[in-house]
């Protein structure tokens, strides 16, 4: 047979093309079982290499094929933390009370002497403390935890039983041996770099002044104490190059010293409110390094709440030491810009300390409330709900951007400061604007007064909030249809009663109460033709909100409305509530029309 004949040749083709096929389902075959992390990919068998500066082809783009999907990286398994652990801790709590109530049944018993019920509560929390310590430097870190709160439980009672009931030694001493106890338990988180054990050092270091307390004035002591108990623990992630992700331990230092702060600036003394201010700006300082915890390997975590939590916190603990001087309330504002300033001030730098524009949101957020809070200081105390209402907008607005800067996790923290103040500006307006409305609505004037202020601010915070969604954004969304729909209609009846009547007056006129009516009947109507218009989540949403505030209107209309008015009223407002609803109806059925093919 010839060799250069057609047959031949074509079998010789159809065998080379079966090769290249093999060679590169073989090279995807490969491809699929390398790890992730694998260098360029090799050459395809039985193709030609690129010419340099040409885009290397792949299999499936040579055969006109899809591409072939990429390969991900396990999810990172969950940890979850083991029923030892949770055996452990609930076993360390019952033996602190049995510990307790053994102590006392040996006392009434006789059994057992002061000093030697001393020396045995000293051996066992010692002993406790010490197979705590050996098991954090080990292999069982959580359970270590667990048994060292057992242990510094134990020691802490009986050093307070030492000083309080056997006066052996003043409670200060007591106080001294317990804060020992809590610095050495430091060096064991710092040593085994663990967070829970600094956390339980945390907390025994803070409970320790409620149990030597003794009353009278001490607060100078206890900031120093608080500041020292701060500092040392401070010392632990900068000495485990690591804490950026201790979150128990953040915001237990950050929480349970500034709890402590509260009734010290709350009862201090004139003659030392001075020195408590200075104290105050060192724990700020401190709070600001526990935050952001600059000079560390590790980019911290929920820096910006937890610096948020402390700047709020800060600022009203000094008006509180500014009342507390008798100084003038306008001249509070200057602390207030200094304090705006300083987070100006912060943005670059922490900008290079995250890596990253994370923090800008939230500092300026921070600026803008402290700056709106001057305002009101300087000119009257009366506006400092507005003030709430614009620190509310503010970190709300924030947590919008935060999460369009795809940084989710300060965008939630954001999202839910936001919140807890968007609710203490809402409860606020409850009380004031309901109070204003009812007894002295002649005497506001309508759209400019706190409480119009108050309501406005809320709503718009509340509906930033609502458009994120989820169960925060459906109670966002409820509580801004209660907060625009009120304060709307309590601002149109102001209105209406001072165009009425300018003259002081109490509680709304009927007109004014027939105008809120009409306003929730209008609300409601409009709400329910949005509704219409939509074909997402909102659609449902916005229709029962109409639902609810067309409803509202006519059963208002219909009790309380008709006993009140005269005749001319009776007609005005059935025929607005009326002429509300046909209207919808009919711009409502239009535009069915309109959008029907």
């Amino acid at each position: 047979m010839d060799p250069n004949s057609p047959s031949d040749q074509n079998d010789r083709d159809l065998t080379g093309r079966v090769a290249r096929l093999e060679a590169q389902v073989a090279w995807l075959l490969q491809r699929q079982q390398a790890p992730a992390t694998q260098a360029a990919p090799s050459p395809v068998p039985g193709q030609a290499h690129p010419a340099p500066g040409q885009a290397q082809p792949t299999p499936a783009a040579v055969q006109g094929q899809p591409l072939p999907r990429p390969i991900l990286r396990p999810p990172t398994p969950r940890k979850e933390i083991s029923p030892v652990v949770w055996i452990a801790g609930i076993g360390a709590s019952i033996f602190l009370f049995g510990t307790i109530f053994f102590f006392r049944w040996a006392i009434q018993q006789g059994w057992v002497g002061a000093e030697l019920r001393f020396i045995l509560g000293l051996l066992a929390g010692g002993a406790i403390a010490a197979f705590a310590a050996k098991l954090i430097l080990g292999d069982s870190r959580r359970l270590g935890v667990a048994l060292l709160l057992a242990g510094l439980g134990t020691l802490q009672f009986t050093f307070r039983a030492g000083a309080m009931e056997y006066h052996f030694y003043p409670a200060s001493l007591g106080l001294a041996a317990t804060a020992l106890v809590t610095l050495l338990a430091g060096a064991l988180a710092a040593r085994g770099g663990s967070g829970g054990a600094l956390t339980v050092s945390l907390v025994s270091g803070l409970v320790a002044p409620l149990v030597f307390s003794q009353g009278g004035h001490h607060e100078i002591a206890l900031a120093t104490y608080l500041a020292v108990l701060m500092a040392a623990a401070l010392a632990v992630p900068y000495l485990a190059r690591t804490g950026g992700r201790w979150h128990g331990a953040r915001w237990t230092a950050l929480i349970g010293v500034w709890l402590w702060l509260l009734p010290a600036c709350a009862d201090v003394l004139k003659g030392d409110a001075a020195t408590l201010a200075l104290l105050l700006v060192l724990h700020l300082v401190l709070a600001g390094l526990w935050a952001w915890l600059p000079g560390t390997e590790e980019i911290p975590t929920t820096a910006a709440p937890l610096w948020l939590v402390a700047s709020i916190l800060a600022t009203t603990f000094g008006w509180l030491l500014w009342k507390r001087l008798d100084l003038t309330p306008e001249t509070f504002a200057m602390p207030v810009i200094a304090a705006a300033a300083l987070n100006l001030l912060l943005v670059q730098p922490l900008r290079r300390r995250m890596e990253g524009r994370r923090a800008d949101w939230g500092l300026l957020a921070l600026a803008a409330g402290h700056l709106a809070l001057a305002v009101p200081v300087a000119l009257a105390w009366r506006w400092v709900g507005p003030l709430w209402g614009a620190f509310a907008l503010g970190l709300a607005w924030a947590s919008l951007k935060a999460e369009d800067s795809a940084f989710a996790e300060e965008a939630s923290a954001l999202r839910w400061l936001a919140a807890a103040l968007a609710l203490l500006t809402t409860l606020r307006w409850a009380f004031h604007g309901l109070d204003g409305f009812l007894f002295r609505s002649g005497t506001m004037t309508p759209f400019l007064n706190p409480a119009f202020a108050e309501g406005a601010l809320a709503s718009f915070a509340w509906f930033l909030l609502a458009r994120r969604g989820g169960a925060l954004g459906l109670v966002s969304f409820m509580a801004l249809e209660l907060t625009a729909n009120v304060t709307l209609a309590f601002e149109t009846a102001r209105l209406v009663q001072r165009l009425q009547a300018p003259t002081p007056g109490w509680g709304p006129s009927r007109a004014a109460s027939i105008s809120m009516t009409l306003v929730w009947a209008l609300s409601g109507a409009w709400q329910w033709m949005r509704g219409l218009g939509k074909r997402d989540a909102a659609r449902q949403a916005l229709m029962i909100a109409g639902y609810v505030w067309m409803g509202l209107a006519s059963l208002k209309l219909i009790a309380s409305d008709l006993d009140r008015a005269d005749t001319p009223l009776r007609a005005l407002a059935f025929l607005g509530v009326g002429g509300i609803g046909m209207a919808a109806a009919i711009l409502a059925n239009r535009k069915r029309a309109e959008e029907a093919p």
